[in-house]
């Protein structure tokens, strides 16, 4: 709750006020009494008038979908009901104008409600930002009839948004799969594979067409083939090192930072699975868990549950993530790449470290 004096309905106050005093010391009784005592009484009754107004609000929210996704517009409703026995004059709507868009509910908005009235407003709701964090009606603010006092109030009933990253190209500007992993440089004692090889011999039955060497048939006058090679795939693996902030200090900053961390991460894993390039994914939700992406399907299963939301459910899953990432960066295993994404970079790291 936040109180704001109105300094002129105040002034006005004192000087009534003060009046009523000198009025009532020189010529006493009921007469010059009963305005003071009235004036004495403006304060009380004007603090119990904003108190009941905030205790029988009624603000319920809702969104046409259960996720919404970021950049996109969608429909939003709200009901705002009077349920108390005193109207509501000129009540002032405080909306996230940080976080969402409501087109046609500006912050400021002026509304008065009669007793018992319910009054619904619409408009396109449009999220700035992608993670799980409250938009809509941030808090209501309340004046009583005498324009002395005003009181402002986080609404009873907020909404959560579920707000999907974008996937874009962005991570594809930052990592290089030719070097990140590729059939032609990386080796792993885990994986193996054929490649082409440099000697050559007749062709087999059963041979494939592609390790057919039409230049040494050619010379040979029958086919050839390029004997296959085994080597050794590495594995790939993305570590999200997400920020452990508490919900209450979630401001504009964090959610800008959150937005660009799930939108890198989410692209970079589309990046892999689109390309059928398997890659392990350890991200928090709640506990440490890890995902594998090879597959547009895999996918979708990853972004649907980083779009739930990022967080942990305990300081000791905050420490998991932080022990794994100082291996990550001291990793010197030939088997593996490691990439950690830190969305909060301290001082020495970076937001990305490819680690190999």
């Amino acid at each position: 709750m936040k109180i704001t004096i109105n300094k002129k309905g105040l002034i006005i106050y004192l000087t009534a006020l003060v009046a009523g005093i000198i009025f009532a010391s020189f010529y006493g009784g009921p007469v010059a009494y009963a305005p003071l005592f009235a004036l004495l009484l403006i304060i009380p009754v004007s603090v119990i008038y904003i108190v009941l107004n905030y205790a029988f609000l009624r603000v319920y929210q809702e969104v046409e979908v259960h996720k919404l996704t970021k950049g996109e517009d969608h429909k939003y409703r709200t009901l705002i009901e009077n349920a108390g026995v005193l109207p509501i004059h000129n009540m002032e709507i405080g909306t996230f104008k940080s976080r969402c868009n409501l087109y046609e509910i500006p912050d400021k908005t002026k509304l008065s409600l009669d007793i018992h009235e319910k009054k619904e407003l619409f408009s396109g709701i449009n999220c700035l930002f992608a993670g799980v964090y409250d938009v809509g009606i941030e808090n209501v603010s309340f004046t009583d009839p005498f324009h002395i006092i005003s009181a402002r109030f986080n609404i009873p009933y907020s909404f959560r948004a579920v707000v999907k990253p974008r996937i874009t190209e962005i991570a594809g500007k930052a990592l290089d799969l030719e070097n990140l992993y590729s059939s032609r440089g990386r080796k792993s004692e885990r994986i193996l594979e054929d490649i082409p090889g440099n000697d050559i011999r007749p062709y087999i039955k059963g041979d494939s067409l592609s390790s057919v060497n039409w230049k040494a048939s050619a010379k040979a006058s029958k086919l050839m083939v390029r004997v296959p090679d085994k080597m050794e795939k590495r594995t790939l693996s993305i570590l999200m090192n997400a920020d452990n902030t508490p919900e209450r200090e979630q401001d504009t900053d964090f959610l800008i930072k959150r937005d660009y961390f799930l939108e890198f991460v989410v692209s970079a894993a589309w990046l892999f699975g689109n390309q059928g390039i398997p890659v392990t994914i350890v991200y928090p939700a709640g506990t440490v868990r890890e995902k594998l992406v090879d597959s547009r399907e895999s996918f979708m299963d990853f972004y649907n549950a980083v779009s739930d939301g990022v967080f942990y459910s305990s300081d000791l899953e905050y420490t998991k993530i932080c022990d794994l990432a100082k291996a990550c960066r001291s990793n010197k295993n030939d088997r593996e790449t490691w990439i950690v994404i830190t969305e909060n970079p301290g001082a020495g790291e970076n937001f990305i470290s490819i680690c190999d």
